[in-house]
């Protein structure tokens, strides 16, 4: 890692990426990897594109999304801090099957693939840490896609704020609240819906005094009618 190395090589150690390996293993890759910024709005990668390698998201925000050929974007995931994606195609050389924007400034660790491939073609354990990490995101995938066919909007959108509360560290408040950190026409997209409907939706959930929004931030007023919504 040549930029930023000293600032991120603790934090990419206690990534699950590498929970399975040993410190030696893990600097062998955290040593490939290389630290690039990137502004908002900057892409990464279409659906489609020739594989380079993966990243792992050290600040800022990612998403992931596919294009219609109506042309309707839809959100598949929205990247957390220190998770890794475009790792898909790592093994088997195919093309990126989706794509990646930058949705605010951002810091990422690049892992080259044909680095990546050399580094692990005699090590067994780096290889069985990679399955469980597919493993692990395939099963998130499954409860998702689940959620879009058996849960409305309202339900979906109570378990993600629920999700962020839990996350934001502001449960035992008062008044919950999660600082919503993306426009509202990509949580609209994340939900699997659009922006008018998430609108009227919080305006709903406001005059029924089960939130309360003050700018970009949410604050839930009844936790328990939010929980019910959830179910």
């Amino acid at each position: 890692m040549k930029n930023g190395y000293n600032i991120y090589t603790e934090t990419l150690l206690t990534l699950p990426l590498f929970s399975e390996l040993t410190p030696h293993q893990s600097k062998q890759i955290i040593s490939l990897c290389k630290i690039r910024n990137y502004k908002k709005n900057e892409i990464l990668f279409f659906e489609g594109d020739n594989y380079m390698g993966f990243y792992i998201l050290l600040e800022g925000s990612v998403k992931i999304y596919k294009i219609s050929f109506e042309g309707k974007e839809s959100i598949l995931h929205l990247i957390k801090q220190y998770e890794s994606f475009g790792d898909v195609p790592l093994f088997d050389g195919g093309k990126y099957p989706v794509n990646a924007q930058v949705i605010a400034d951002s810091v990422l660790a690049f892992v080259p693939h044909q680095e990546f491939v050399e580094l692990i073609k005699n090590n067994s354990t780096i290889c069985f840490n990679i399955l469980v990490g597919f493993a692990k995101k395939m099963r998130r995938l499954t409860q998702k896609i689940e959620e879009f066919s058996t849960k409305e909007i309202t339900s979906r959108f109570a378990r993600y704020l629920l999700e962020e509360i839990k996350k934001s560290g502001t449960a035992n408040l008062p008044e919950p609240f999660v600082k919503i950190t993306i426009s509202k026409k990509n949580l609209a997209s994340y939900l699997g819906t659009i922006t008018d409907t998430l609108s009227r939706l919080l305006k709903r959930l406001q005059n029924e005094k089960i939130i309360r929004v003050d700018g970009k931030s949410i604050f839930i007023l009844d936790i328990n009618k939010l929980k019910a919504l959830a179910r």
